[in-house]
């Protein structure tokens, strides 16, 4: 049986209940502030409704430079709460300038914050542990929000300080950093790609140049984020300063290569040396390989493609302090030499034409300059020649190319009688010495 005070609670209850809308609801401000929460909402569907026409009209361009891949209606449906918001945000402050109650107005926000959060993370957070802790911090922000405890909350957070020498940060103080920290970071992610997008349609621009661009802008966008999290918690620059300093030097012993290779990268990417799809030839090799080209400048290291299906990760460091040599930096034209020797018996000036012939009868081989045999020298078993010639796509490969002249010298020096010498030596016998054989 139900007592006398639980009939009163419940009747107080009801009693502000019924006050609260008499108040905010039925009242004539109470069915304006309805009408621009109506209105806000038509808008956003709108707004969000052609933004969705237009994903998918051209996705694919879009996604180049998008930070989250959604569906387009999933995007259009998290777009249309944010519009939302700000528009609600919006008759909210003008509100506020006119005087105006915005009772309302601010748990409608408060509603449409927590829908939005819940949506995207439905949408987009892939995780169950994730999306549940997203919906339970939603519904915690609703509450207090709603019941009006937010304010105490905050303060009480505030109060709970955390001490690491000059630097004092509060509780609330690391979770308004973290949220700021993500969603700058979300935002960061979202403009670099699109710049990386803007940079790759330029054709004013060489790779390095966009590369370099794209990497300061990365670094940049980073930097602040950090400053700005940093900052929410209430962390200023002269303690960053101090305390920075002292760790920065200590960690900055132990990452003198790590400093090395981004130093040497940004020369890279600004002198060019070396450029995408360079072919380079290594002074020592690695991993067996002697030459490759390149597929990617960073700030760590170069991706170099090999000939053996190997793709190497060289430090920025090693084109600075090593010799490299760059087979096509100027142009793709690469002179190639293969060097043999023939014997003094054979017609000399009839191997010169025969090994020319070998040459221009590959593909690869370019016609214009013609590939040229010049005898190099005498030797003492061998007329050691030596031909000439080139290719423009050393990319392809450069012993192959090699090999399949050399087996066409073979045959056409085997077909017309040029032997392919190899070292010999005479014996003179000045003065013969008689042969004894004792036997019993």
């Amino acid at each position: 049986m139900v007592d006398l005070k639980t009939l009163n609670d419940i009747s107080m209850s009801m009693t502000t209940l019924i006050k609260w809308f008499q108040e905010n609801l039925f009242r004539p401000i109470g069915f304006m502030q309805i009408g621009a929460i109506g209105v806000s909402y038509l808008l956003a569907c709108l707004l969000a409704a052609k933004i969705r026409q237009h994903l998918e009209k051209d996705i694919e361009e879009v996604k180049a430079h998008m930070r989250f891949i959604l569906s387009p209606i999933h995007f259009a449906i998290v777009l249309k709460y944010i519009f939302w918001l700000l528009l609600v945000w919006f008759f909210q402050v003008l509100s506020k300038k006119l005087e105006m109650p915005t009772e309302l107005l601010r748990m409608t926000l408060n509603v449409i914050l927590v829908w939005t959060s819940v949506r995207f993370a439905s949408f987009y957070l892939k995780s169950g542990f994730w999306s549940g802790f997203v919906y339970f911090v939603a519904t915690i922000y609703l509450f207090l929000r709603v019941f009006k405890l937010w304010q105490p909350t905050v303060q009480l957070l505030a109060s709970m300080t955390i001490t690491m020498g000059k630097i004092s940060i509060s509780i609330w103080g690391l979770i308004e950093a973290s949220i700021v920290f993500i969603l700058l970071w979300i935002v960061r992610g979202a403009v670099n790609r699109y710049i990386g997008h803007l940079l790759a349609t330029s054709s004013q621009l060489t790779y390095s140049d966009r590369t370099l661009i794209q990497r300061v802008v990365t670094a940049v966008t980073g930097v602040v984020v950090v400053l700005i999290s940093l900052r929410a918690a209430g962390v200023h620059a002269a303690a960053i300063a101090v305390t920075g300093g002292a760790i920065g030097f200590a960690v900055g012993i132990g990452l003198q290569k790590i400093g090395s290779n981004m130093v040497s990268g940004i020369m890279l990417l600004y002198r060019k040396p070396i450029r995408q799809g360079d072919v380079v030839a290594f002074e020592k090799s690695f991993s067996g390989a002697h030459w490759g080209w390149i597929t990617d400048i960073g700030l760590m290291y170069v991706k170099v493609a090999t000939r053996h299906g190997i793709l190497l990760l060289i430090p920025n460091e090693t084109f600075v302090t090593q010799k490299i040599q760059n087979l096509s930096y100027d142009d793709a034209l690469l002179r190639l030499h293969i060097a043999f020797g023939i014997s003094y018996a054979s017609d000399l000036k009839k191997a010169v034409t025969l090994a020319e012939a070998a040459a221009m009868s590959i593909d690869r081989v370019l016609k214009i300059p013609k590939p040229k045999c010049i005898l190099s020298e005498f030797g003492d078993s061998t007329v050691n020649l030596e031909l000439r010639f080139w290719i423009n796509d050393p990319k392809n490969g450069i012993g192959n190319v090699k090999n399949a002249i050399l087996l066409k010298v073979w045959d056409s020096f085997h077909a017309n009688g040029i032997e392919i010498a190899f070292p010999q030596r005479d014996l003179h016998i000045k003065s013969a010495v008689p042969l004894k054989i004792s036997g019993t």
